[in-house]
């Protein structure tokens, strides 16, 4: 069944999951971050700051407002994992269970060629 699935995708079916899975991860994996950030971009003048690095091999988010800290680290592995590898997965299945595309017959012709 889901052979059959995948079958009848085009490229742009596959396009439209990856960025569905894509928005879908931000909303789901980042809304306490997003929230954060949020807090301190309106947090009176002086008061809120955001932060982003990188140290060693991890990615690092910091947003504060006043003396309320919020932080979170991930792995750049996992991050990239999390980033590229059900889309590629998806891709592949895509792929393997493609048709092959069935080549046009000539139309016979009713004169020969010398």
């Amino acid at each position: 069944m889901a052979v059959n699935f995948f079958r009848r995708w085009q490229a742009k079916h596959l396009l439209v999951a990856w960025i569905v899975y894509w928005v879908l991860l931000i909303g789901i994996s980042m809304h306490s971050a997003i929230a954060a950030a949020m807090r301190a971009l309106n947090a009176p003048h002086g008061l809120g700051s955001i932060s982003a690095s990188v140290d060693g091999g991890n990615f690092v988010f910091k947003a504060s407002v006043g003396s309320d800290t919020w932080s979170r680290t991930m792995s750049l592995t996992a991050m990239t994992l999390w980033f590229a590898g059900p889309p590629l997965l998806l891709f592949i299945v895509w792929l393997v269970t493609r048709r092959a595309p069935v080549a046009e017959r000539e139309a016979e012709r009713d004169y020969r060629i010398s």
